[in-house]
């Protein structure tokens, strides 16, 4: 339960760290001065969220394992 909340923890802290740094970017532009979704989605959202897709492809049966607890818990 502990690595589950470092890693989600970590996973958004980077999203919002390049969301931030995209944003900045964007003001430090000669041109346009809007959010440049792409780069936030492609350097940001991407890279946060494969980790999961790829242990959720290896081990379903963990993800599966840890909804069941939390369904017991409450």
């Amino acid at each position: 339960m502990k690595k589950i909340k470092i890693s989600l923890t970590i996973s958004l802290l980077w999203i919002v760290l390049v969301g931030y740094l995209v944003w900045a970017n964007g003001l430090l532009a000669k041109g346009s001065k809007t959010f440049r979704w792409d780069e936030w989605i492609w350097f940001g959202l991407v890279p946060a969220i494969i980790p999961y897709i790829f242990y959720y492809i290896w081990k379903p049966e963990v993800i599966k394992n840890f909804f069941k607890q939390e369904d017991k818990n409450n």
